[in-house]
């Protein structure tokens, strides 16, 4: 008996200490998970900076034509700019390596006239256009990682390399909230040297490798190698195995105690002893109860991931689907039109004589002009019903734009709304998705209708404009616009101004724009409301 019980507490420990560590490890991974989404939000946020910088006129013009007061002007710009970004500190360098403008120009620890041609991502950038590096200040001694960008002339300073500029990013609250945890998190480049971490004491030394007392999670951060390391102790484990131990030797005494005190009082009452069996299988029975239901638990929340991977694939179809809905009723009106006039004409072909052949003629031909208007609408109903690609193509511009109109044809008639569009050429192509786009647009299009309602000379114009990388198609009504609460959350999921409206439509319109390369912009006065698709324009 004491063996068995010794065995079955060894296969209760082993299961008990599996099943924590699998617990452990899948807490670990999704903990790791949101650290990475962070750290990866944080550059990307920095990332921008150096980029939009370089092309700055201003910062263009102070390293063409260097000057005292200009080199002034851009320092307090770029103080202003590292405050909002957060950023540790933005300096502008010639190409000498010299600093010219830096945001801590009022400190004591000031950049300017700073010589840093010896820094690895002033020599990169200069050769290659971007580079990053990862040191420690050469004046606060601190760790960042350094984001830097050539600065290139446009215009008449075209064809001319002017100097760097230079974004250094700290990572020391990221840090500290890693340190807060029991986990030791750190990420390391791609040849294995920490960078980032909890206890500074790794950092710039090799990626240390984790005892038998630590699981390891490791997830790729960067494209250029960089990855997050997680060392979570096994201690939680090992601690839930041993309780669980512990509670199941308990038991397993409870029971051998209640065996033997049956067995002493078998001969008293007959009835007592069924009474307790009774009470042994009752909870066997709720033990096995509880453990198909944990077992289940577990089975449902793996399904619910999966079941939220694919409705988040499908909440843009949704969506075009619900505004497929709603210009059913105009498209059907639209098809009805053409059907009556086909009747008619056959009627008529019907009617005549064999000695008018020759109206019997141009009234078979209006009947085929008339199916092929409804095969256009048709077709142009279907292909928005379509899932789209998730890939980037040369669209034309112009076919969608009109596909995009004829579905919107009757609601802008009902509406007695005046649409007013600039001439496109068919052969201006956009990089996007023709059936994703279509629904940006559609939806762009149905919102500017809604507001119009009960506004006298209701109007709609479609402007477009281009240089030559980009097109910016504006959709403009003259509305009474958007209050200002709703602009400032336009694009923030399940807010609208609709008493029915879900506040999806503007998001996922806003996402599809970015999955593009593109954005979507909006702005609203008296006037009106403005919403503008910023698109990557595919050269000729």
């Amino acid at each position: 008996m004491a063996l068995l019980a010794a065995l079955s507490l060894g296969v209760i420990h082993s299961l008990s200490l599996e099943r924590a560590q699998a617990d452990l490890v899948r807490d670990a991974r999704i903990t790791a998970q949101l650290q990475l989404s962070a750290l990866q939000s944080e550059l990307d946020k920095q990332g921008s900076a150096p980029v939009i910088l370089a092309d700055d006129s201003d910062v263009i013009d102070a390293l063409a034509g260097p000057t005292p007061a200009r080199a002034l002007e851009i320092s307090k710009k770029l103080e202003k700019l590292q405050a909002e970004t957060k950023s540790a500190v933005i300096y502008l360098l010639d190409t000498k390596g010299v600093a010219i403008s830096a945001s801590n120009y009022a400190l004591n620890t000031s950049f300017v006239g700073s010589d840093y041609s010896f820094r690895d991502y002033f020599r990169d950038a200069l050769k290659t256009g971007q580079a990053e590096q990862f040191a420690l200040g050469t004046v606060s001694r601190r760790p960042g990682l350094y984001l830097a960008h050539r600065v290139e002339g446009h215009g008449r300073f075209g064809g001319h390399v002017y100097g760097v500029v230079v974004v250094k990013v700290e990572f020391d609250e990221m840090e500290a909230a890693w340190a807060r945890t029991r986990q030791v998190t750190f990420v390391t480049d791609a040849g294995g040297k920490v960078l980032l971490t909890s206890n500074p004491g790794l950092r710039f030394h090799q990626s240390p490798q984790p005892g038998k007392a630590q699981i390891e999670t490791a997830l790729p951060a960067l494209d250029d190698g960089w990855r997050l390391h997680l060392l979570t102790p096994r201690r939680d484990a090992d601690r839930a195995a041993i309780a669980a131990t512990v509670m199941a030797g308990m038991a397993e005494l409870l029971v051998i105690i209640l065996i033997a005190w049956l067995w002493r009082r078998r001969a008293i009452s007959r009835e007592h002893a069924l009474a307790e069996i009774a009470y042994r299988e009752n909870l066997e029975r709720d033990v096995a109860r509880r453990t198909a239901e944990l077992r289940n638990e577990i089975h449902e929340r793996q399904q619910a991931e999966k079941r939220l991977n694919i409705l988040q694939a499908d909440l843009v179809q949704a969506n075009k689907l619900a505004q497929l809905g709603q210009i059913t009723a105009g498209v059907a009106h639209e098809i009805n039109q053409p059907l009556a006039t086909i009747r008619v004409l056959a009627e008529n072909s019907l009617a005549v004589g064999v000695d008018k052949a020759g109206l019997v003629r141009d009234n078979l031909g209006n009947i085929v002009r008339m199916s092929e208007r409804i095969g256009h609408i048709t077709g142009e109903l279907r292909a928005f019903s379509r899932k789209a690609s998730f890939d980037p193509e040369p669209v034309s511009l112009k076919d969608t734009l009109d596909s995009s109109v004829l579905l919107n044809r009757s609601r802008l008639r009902d509406n007695k709304v005046k649409l007013v569009r600039d001439t496109i050429d068919g052969k201006l192509r956009v990089m996007g998705g023709r059936i994703r786009l279509e629904q940006v647009l559609v939806n762009l299009l149905q919102n500017a209708f809604e507001a119009l309602e009960d506004t006298p000379d209701a109007e709609v114009r479609l402007r477009l404009r281009q240089d030559a990388d980009w097109v910016w198609l504006s959709v403009a009504d003259n509305g009474p616009g958007l209050k200002p609460d709703v602009l400032a959350q336009l694009f923030t999921p399940f807010v609208t101004t609709k008493e029915k409206g879900l506040g999806l439509g503007l998001v996922i319109a806003h996402d599809i724009l970015r999955d593009f390369g593109g954005e979507l912009l909006a702005d609203s006065s008296d006037k009106g409301a403005v919403f503008t698709l910023k698109l990557r324009k595919v050269p000729i």
